[in-house]
């Protein structure tokens, strides 16, 4: 079964760090930090690296040398094979490309 997790561009939670950086105000501060715990967040453990460097790699030798796909998409990649879900998003050559589930939007 497919889940859908809320989407969020790649730079969004910089950006709102960012933004929380150069607040004045801590109490706006604290607002936007707590709003930020309700995005769901995976940590890069070492079955996640240990996937992306695989789809990587295959995406590479199926290409026959560089599959052009970045490492932060691997790294994406592999928290939805990891995870048991698609990527949601609208760059789905890549993600093709690296075998797995894709979703667009």
């Amino acid at each position: 079964m497919t889940r859908r997790l809320r989407r969020l561009e790649p730079l969004d939670p910089e950006a709102v760090h960012y933004g929380v950086g150069t607040a004045r105000s801590d109490t706006t501060s604290q607002e936007v930090r707590n709003r930020m715990l309700g995005y769901p967040r995976v940590a890069v453990d070492t079955e996640i690296a240990r996937t992306a460097g695989e789809l990587l790699a295959a995406a590479d030798d199926q290409a026959g040398s560089h599959a052009g796909v970045g490492p932060n998409d691997a790294y994406i990649a592999a928290m939805a094979s990891v995870l048991d879900d698609a990527v949601l998003t609208a760059n789905v050559e890549d993600f093709e490309r690296l075998g797995v589930p894709v979703e667009t939007y």
